[in-house]
């Protein structure tokens, strides 16, 4: 087959859904899983896709699809969560981020996290641009890591069956037609970004409206 047209990813999809066996596979894609969760910039939802058309193929069997995925995915934030909480407050004390950033703007920002952390961990887990910066932070901040864990379980159950099943329909749909599937990846990402940004959008604006309210009040 040949490849040279395809982008990164397009090739790290084509390697997970290759000729490796369903141990090897697994294996991979919870180790990317677990990189993708302390903020490499590697996109989560390929090998999700990829494990999702692994299923299809018989490859591998969804629950130790779902096991290994949601395993990696819960890790590799808990590592994160963990590692705000041993250097995210020294890193808010540092000389360098008092520079651009008073105690007072500091303390702010903790107590708005305080207030709003339970929906911002929780809709973070679908961004990946955001995830990684909100899940420090929320160590950091000193969040209970069992609140923590369960809002990003709660969210990782619905974001990783999703994309799995996307994977499971693109084969369904393609088959072996890499091209077309690899296409199918592209528009619903899109489209998932689409709406997904949309529904990001709205919440912020509600939480901008509630925080000028409150400041109101206290006036």
């Amino acid at each position: 087959m040949q490849i040279g047209h395809y982008t990164q990813m397009d090739k790290l999809f084509i390697y997970l859904t290759g000729d490796l066996s369903g141990g090897v596979a697994l294996l991979i894609i919870f180790g990317i899983l677990v990189v993708c969760g302390l903020g490499f910039p590697l996109p989560e939802d390929i090998p999700l896709i990829a494990a999702g058309y692994l299923v299809w193929n018989e490859t591998i069997t969804l629950i130790p699809a779902l096991a290994v995925t949601m395993g990696g995915v819960v890790i590799g934030d808990t590592i994160l969560f963990f590692l705000g909480a041993k250097l995210g407050v020294k890193f808010l004390k540092n000389a360098g981020v008092n520079r651009l950033y008073s105690q007072e703007k500091i303390r702010r920002t903790r107590a708005y996290f305080r207030k709003y952390g339970d929906k911002i961990v929780f809709i973070a887990r679908f961004f990946a641009g955001l995830r990684a910066v909100v899940f420090f932070m929320a160590g950091s901040m000193h969040m209970k890591y069992r609140r923590f864990i369960f809002l990003d379980f709660l969210a990782a159950v619905i974001s990783v069956p999703i994309w799995i099943a996307i994977g499971f329909g693109l084969g369904k749909l393609f088959g072996d037609q890499i091209d077309q599937i690899l296409k199918g990846v592209k528009e619903i990402k899109t489209v998932v970004t689409i709406v997904l940004s949309l529904i990001i959008v709205g919440i912020v604006i509600k939480l901008i409206a509630n925080y000028r309210q409150a400041k109101i009040k206290k006036a």
